[in-house]
Protein backbone atom coordinates (compact mmCIF):
# COMPACT_ATOMS: atom_id res chain seq x y z
CA UNK A 1 0.00 0.00 0.00
CA UNK A 2 2.78 2.12 0.71
CA UNK A 3 4.48 1.33 -3.27
CA UNK A 4 0.87 2.38 -4.52
CA UNK A 5 0.86 5.61 -2.21
CA UNK A 6 4.34 6.70 -3.64
CA UNK A 7 3.43 6.39 -7.00
CA UNK A 8 0.01 8.37 -6.68
CA UNK A 9 1.75 10.90 -5.61
CA UNK A 10 4.57 10.83 -7.80
CA UNK A 11 2.32 10.97 -10.62
CA UNK A 12 0.35 13.68 -9.51
CA UNK A 13 3.96 15.78 -8.70
CA UNK A 14 4.35 15.10 -12.50
CA UNK A 15 1.03 16.08 -13.78
CA UNK A 16 0.88 19.56 -11.74
CA UNK A 17 4.68 19.81 -13.01
CA UNK A 18 3.59 19.42 -16.73
CA UNK A 19 0.39 21.98 -16.28
CA UNK A 20 3.22 25.10 -15.20
CA UNK A 21 5.31 24.13 -18.57
CA UNK A 22 5.35 27.06 -20.50
CA UNK A 23 4.94 26.13 -24.57
CA UNK A 24 6.73 28.86 -26.72
CA UNK A 25 5.26 28.65 -29.41
CA UNK A 26 1.70 29.48 -28.01
CA UNK A 27 3.66 32.36 -26.40
CA UNK A 28 4.95 33.43 -29.78
CA UNK A 29 1.55 32.57 -31.45
CA UNK A 30 -0.06 34.48 -28.22
CA UNK A 31 1.95 38.02 -29.34
CA UNK A 32 1.56 37.61 -33.13
CA UNK A 33 -2.57 37.72 -32.42
CA UNK A 34 -2.41 41.46 -30.59
CA UNK A 35 -0.89 42.36 -34.02
CA UNK A 36 -1.34 40.56 -37.51
CA UNK A 37 -3.91 41.01 -40.30
CA UNK A 38 -5.49 43.73 -42.99
CA UNK A 39 -5.52 46.92 -40.96
CA UNK A 40 -7.16 50.22 -42.51
CA UNK A 41 -6.26 53.97 -41.55
CA UNK A 42 -8.68 54.74 -39.23
CA UNK A 43 -7.02 58.43 -38.83
CA UNK A 44 -4.44 60.56 -40.18
CA UNK A 45 -3.72 63.80 -38.04
CA UNK A 46 -1.39 66.44 -39.93
CA UNK A 47 0.93 67.73 -37.14
CA UNK A 48 1.74 70.74 -38.88
CA UNK A 49 1.68 74.25 -37.24
CA UNK A 50 -0.91 75.37 -39.19
CA UNK A 51 -3.86 73.60 -41.14
CA UNK A 52 -3.76 72.33 -44.91
CA UNK A 53 -6.18 73.01 -47.45
CA UNK A 54 -4.96 69.88 -49.79
CA UNK A 55 -8.30 70.11 -52.17
CA UNK A 56 -8.66 73.92 -52.38
CA UNK A 57 -12.17 74.72 -51.11
CA UNK A 58 -11.34 76.78 -48.28
CA UNK A 59 -11.56 74.92 -45.35
CA UNK A 60 -8.08 74.04 -44.04
CA UNK A 61 -8.14 71.13 -41.40
CA UNK A 62 -5.71 69.68 -39.59
CA UNK A 63 -7.07 66.03 -41.21
CA UNK A 64 -5.21 64.89 -43.08
CA UNK A 65 -6.95 61.34 -44.20
CA UNK A 66 -10.24 63.60 -44.78
CA UNK A 67 -8.09 66.10 -46.95
CA UNK A 68 -6.65 63.13 -49.15
CA UNK A 69 -10.40 61.40 -49.16
CA UNK A 70 -11.49 64.14 -51.01
CA UNK A 71 -8.45 64.50 -53.76
CA UNK A 72 -9.15 60.61 -54.86
CA UNK A 73 -11.52 57.71 -54.14
CA UNK A 74 -10.87 54.42 -54.84
CA UNK A 75 -8.19 51.84 -54.54
CA UNK A 76 -5.59 51.66 -51.97
CA UNK A 77 -2.96 49.00 -51.33
CA UNK A 78 -3.54 46.60 -48.57
CA UNK A 79 -1.94 47.26 -45.09
CA UNK A 80 -1.00 43.84 -44.01
CA UNK A 81 1.37 42.25 -40.94
CA UNK A 82 1.87 38.59 -41.27
CA UNK A 83 4.18 36.39 -38.73
CA UNK A 84 7.28 38.00 -39.79
CA UNK A 85 6.98 41.45 -41.33
CA UNK A 86 4.58 44.16 -41.80
CA UNK A 87 3.71 46.59 -45.05
CA UNK A 88 1.60 49.82 -44.59
CA UNK A 89 1.45 52.51 -46.89
CA UNK A 90 1.42 56.06 -46.66
CA UNK A 91 -0.73 58.14 -48.88
CA UNK A 92 0.23 61.54 -50.14
CA UNK A 93 -1.17 64.23 -52.81
CA UNK A 94 0.87 65.14 -55.95
CA UNK A 95 0.36 67.03 -58.98
CA UNK A 96 -0.07 64.85 -62.16
CA UNK A 97 -1.13 67.75 -64.18
CA UNK A 98 1.79 68.48 -65.95
CA UNK A 99 0.11 66.76 -69.34
CA UNK A 100 -3.31 69.23 -68.65
CA UNK A 101 -2.04 72.51 -70.01
CA UNK A 102 -0.72 73.75 -66.96
CA UNK A 103 -3.97 73.17 -64.72
CA UNK A 104 -2.95 71.34 -62.01
CA UNK A 105 -4.32 67.50 -61.55
CA UNK A 106 -4.05 66.20 -57.71
CA UNK A 107 -4.08 62.32 -57.39
CA UNK A 108 -3.04 59.86 -54.46
CA UNK A 109 0.32 58.28 -54.31
CA UNK A 110 1.74 55.67 -51.89
CA UNK A 111 4.80 55.11 -49.94
CA UNK A 112 5.57 51.96 -48.88
CA UNK A 113 6.66 51.70 -44.84
CA UNK A 114 8.25 48.01 -44.36
CA UNK A 115 9.09 46.55 -40.89
CA UNK A 116 10.27 43.23 -39.67
CA UNK A 117 8.73 41.44 -36.59
CA UNK A 118 9.74 38.62 -34.64
CA UNK A 119 7.82 37.16 -30.86
CA UNK A 120 10.22 37.01 -28.20
CA UNK A 121 9.85 34.96 -25.52
CA UNK A 122 11.49 35.52 -22.13
CA UNK A 123 10.61 34.12 -18.67
CA UNK A 124 7.45 32.75 -19.59
CA UNK A 125 6.10 35.91 -20.75
CA UNK A 126 6.12 36.75 -24.82
CA UNK A 127 6.72 40.20 -26.75
CA UNK A 128 6.74 41.94 -30.28
CA UNK A 129 10.20 43.66 -31.37
CA UNK A 130 10.23 45.57 -34.68
CA UNK A 131 13.13 46.38 -36.96
CA UNK A 132 12.27 50.05 -38.33
CA UNK A 133 13.22 50.79 -41.82
CA UNK A 134 13.13 54.77 -40.91
CA UNK A 135 15.07 56.92 -37.98
CA UNK A 136 13.20 59.66 -38.11
CA UNK A 137 9.33 57.92 -37.63
CA UNK A 138 7.62 57.00 -34.68
CA UNK A 139 6.45 53.22 -35.32
CA UNK A 140 4.18 52.09 -31.97
CA UNK A 141 1.90 48.87 -31.38
CA UNK A 142 -0.65 50.61 -29.65
CA UNK A 143 -2.89 48.26 -28.50
CA UNK A 144 -4.71 45.09 -30.05
CA UNK A 145 -4.92 45.29 -33.60
CA UNK A 146 -3.84 49.10 -33.53
CA UNK A 147 -0.96 50.39 -34.47
CA UNK A 148 0.59 54.48 -35.14
CA UNK A 149 3.03 55.65 -37.27
CA UNK A 150 4.40 59.22 -37.19
CA UNK A 151 5.78 60.05 -40.09
CA UNK A 152 7.21 62.83 -42.35
CA UNK A 153 5.14 63.36 -45.46
CA UNK A 154 5.33 65.39 -48.22
CA UNK A 155 2.39 66.38 -50.31
CA UNK A 156 0.93 68.69 -52.54
CA UNK A 157 -2.15 71.18 -52.22
CA UNK A 158 -3.81 72.96 -54.42
CA UNK A 159 -3.96 76.50 -53.54
CA UNK A 160 -5.77 78.00 -56.81
CA UNK A 161 -7.35 76.59 -59.78
CA UNK A 162 -3.99 77.17 -61.59
CA UNK A 163 -1.40 76.65 -58.75
CA UNK A 164 -0.01 74.42 -56.21
CA UNK A 165 2.29 74.05 -53.08
CA UNK A 166 4.74 71.53 -51.80
CA UNK A 167 4.39 70.85 -47.69
CA UNK A 168 6.44 68.57 -45.53
CA UNK A 169 5.84 67.42 -41.90
CA UNK A 170 4.43 65.41 -39.47
CA UNK A 171 1.29 62.69 -39.88
CA UNK A 172 0.33 60.66 -37.53
CA UNK A 173 -1.81 57.82 -38.79
CA UNK A 174 -3.71 55.37 -36.76
CA UNK A 175 -3.93 51.78 -38.64
CA UNK A 176 -6.73 49.60 -37.01
CA UNK A 177 -7.09 45.93 -37.79
CA UNK A 178 -9.91 45.17 -40.21
CA UNK A 179 -9.47 41.33 -40.40
CA UNK A 180 -7.68 38.65 -38.60
CA UNK A 181 -5.28 36.84 -40.49
CA UNK A 182 -2.83 33.51 -39.82
CA UNK A 183 -0.06 35.44 -40.47
CA UNK A 184 1.40 32.97 -43.19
Amino acid sequence: MRKSGIYSVFICLVVLSSCEKVWVEDLQEKALDTIRGIYEIESAVWEGADPIDIDGDGNASYDYKEECDRITVGWCPEHIVSNKSGRLYIPYIVDEGDDWEGYPLLGMHTREYRFKLEAVVENGESRLEFVLPEQNSVFVHSGYGEITLRTEVTFTTLISPDQTKEFTGPVLFKFIRTEYTSGE
